[in-house]
């Protein structure tokens, strides 16, 4: 191609584009669509910006360019999208100079520089997967900082939450989005779309507008909002509670109180037999951590009022036993805070899992109790629950009723007594001890018998030549569905010295990549911070194995990675146009 002294470049001879017969040309590694429409030349980017798929196997009719894969619909001139709002074609400047086509790549180009924040935020409002991915990956191709993505999405999901979501879709979509960045922290930049598009989706949905929340007028002080907060908690009125928070945080001085007594609250007794929102507030103070108050202050405030504010319902006979046993043991956690022991007593761990798993409710929490009389830390506790979880989906029968859910549930609320105590002390970790035992007794009706811990669970290892057949069996074993077999073939890998960081990230990685990765995101979480937590105890190797029978279960093979690829690719400029050019 020659190039004039302009920005033109000669691309092609008049003669060779002919009336509804498009070509492909390449500028600068740019593959560029020709056509002639009507007896006029039209240039624009080959790549539709839906999907990448080439736009010259396009209609076009009366000016508009209709993309044959998805039907997105385009101003061949000005390069207007009819279909998408946001995603404007690319188009560029033309001129015949004595039968030969020139077109100037310099002066066209995009509509708006800020298309992918508009492409965003259409994302985030429409909630459309393929949309949000494009996005995500299109800023950070184009050097928008994560930091910068993962800041719009907490204030669009501050926004959202508070006009759209009560507490228990709050909370499902809020563990999307901290789970999503968490897990995604894991792994290298060029591994991290997918949980950043789970996290996104965590974000998105509707924004609507309310008016603002006034705040209390009048002599107000800490001490009044908190004890106000305590008595809307109890009588289930959220909007109190978020007027409270609100005022709160212009009083200023407080911001530190708002998750230790967000945790104080949902510990109470009335709060048993609802766990989640000790998930959701331990969510919602790692969010705050990350992001702080200007940042997450509308989400933070709106959700933990409607969490501590949740109806509740009436509780059936054997919670409200159990609630009044919690009521009962209430001075001696207070006293315990205020005098914490100083026994040196050997924790008999399975002793405490027995007691744990007995289907007794009084043994249950007797067990939790003796182990916080007896001194033992409240961190070795927390390894104990997690692992015991870990070990019974591990082995759980794969029936009709493995218990996937509720066996997930327990190791999740176990690993977030860590976050309870960190943000809110030992009087309110202690409580949270009976309120994961009560899901432990609520999983009663689950068949899998008690072994102890300490207990080897198969010591051959793995015949694979090398670790790296070694991970491809397990992988193998996973895509496939065997699921009879995979929880031996996990166990073999890890008798072996062979790395088990390496299997957690490839097993992650297996589980994002399909759509199962979204029921067991908070399960994956959890696994990457308990392995490094419960490192040396003899049944760690349960957390893999547990998961990785878990993810072959529920297997759909519906290849989420896919889409993935195709957005990376997008951003790059390698999409279909790719293929169909070779």
């Amino acid at each position: 191609m020659l190039s004039t002294p302009s920005n033109f470049v000669k691309v092609a001879d008049l003669d060779e584009l002919a009336e509804g017969k498009p070509r492909t040309v390449r500028v600068k590694g740019q593959s560029i669509a020709l056509f002639k429409h009507n007896g006029h030349i039209y240039a624009t980017d080959n790549q539709c910006p839906h999907m990448g798929y080439p736009l010259t196997r396009g209609r076009v009719r009366g000016g508009v360019l209709t993309c044959d894969w998805h039907g997105w619909s385009y101003d061949m001139g000005g390069g207007g999208c009819f279909t998408g709002g946001c995603d404007d074609l690319a188009t560029f400047p033309v001129e015949v100079r004595e039968a030969e086509i020139y077109i100037d790549i310099a002066s066209g180009g995009k509509k708006r520089d800020d298309a992918h924040f508009l492409l965003l935020q259409e994302g985030l409002l429409s909630g459309d997967n393929w949309t949000l991915s494009k996005a995500v990956a299109i800023m950070l191709a184009k050097g928008v900082s994560e930091a910068e993505v993962l800041n719009r999405l907490v204030q669009h999901a501050g926004r959202h939450f508070v006009t759209e979501l009560d507490a228990g879709e709050g909370g499902w979509q809020l563990a999307y989005l901290v789970n999503g960045v968490k897990v995604a922290s894991q792994y290298k930049p060029e591994d991290r779309l997918i949980p950043l598009m789970i996290a996104a989706s965590g974000a998105s949905g509707r924004a609507g507008d309310r008016p603002a929340v006034t705040l209390l007028p009048g002599e107000i002080t800490w001490e009044k909002l908190e004890r106000w907060i305590r008595v809307f908690s109890a009588d289930r009125e959220w909007e109190g509670i978020e007027k409270c928070l609100i005022t709160a945080r212009c009083l200023g001085g407080h911001d530190d109180k708002i998750i230790p007594l967000a945790y104080e609250c949902v510990v109470e007794p009335f709060f048993l037999g609802h766990t989640d929102s000790l998930l959701y507030i331990g969510y919602l103070a790692e969010l705050l951590e990350q992001f702080g108050w200007e940042v997450a202050e509308e989400l933070v405030c709106n959700l933990t009022a409607k969490i501590l504010g949740r109806e509740r319902g009436a509780p059936d006979e054997i919670r409200r036993e159990a609630i009044s046993k919690l009521e009962s043991l209430e001075d001696f956690i207070a006293d315990l805070a205020a005098n914490p022991s100083t026994q040196t007593t050997d924790f008999d761990e399975d002793t405490f899992a027995a007691g744990l798993v007995s289907g007794d409710l009084n043994h249950t929490f007797d067990t939790i109790t003796d182990a916080l009389k007896s001194g033992v830390d409240m961190n070795r506790i927390i390894s104990t629950m997690v692992l015991l979880g870990a070990d019974r989906m591990a082995r759980t029968p794969a029936s009709m009723s493995p218990g996937w859910w509720e066996l997930g549930r327990e190791i999740s609320l176990a690993s977030s007594i860590r976050t309870a105590l960190r943000f809110a002390g030992f009087q309110a970790a202690a409580k949270a001890l009976y309120h994961v035992a009560w899901q432990f007794f609520s999983d009663r009706w689950l068949n899998i018998r008690q072994i102890p811990l300490n207990t080897p669970r198969g010591t051959t290892p793995s015949d694979a030549p090398n670790e790296e057949a070694a991970i491809e069996g397990v992988i193998n074993a996973i895509e496939t569905i065997q699921m009879q077999e995979i929880g031996r073939i996990t166990r073999q890998y890890l008798n072996h010295d062979f790395s088990a960081d390496r299997l957690l990230s490839e097993l992650g990685q297996s589980i994002l990549k399909d759509d199962n990765g979204w029921d067991i995101l908070n399960t994956l979480r959890t696994t990457f911070d308990e392995w490094k937590l419960c490192q040396g105890h003899p049944a760690r190797n349960q957390l893999l194995v547990g998961l990785a029978r878990w993810t072959t279960d529920v297997r759909k093979n519906t290849n989420s990675d896919s889409a993935a690829r195709t957005a990376q690719r997008f951003a790059r400029g390698e999409t279909a146009v790719d293929l169909y050019e070779q």
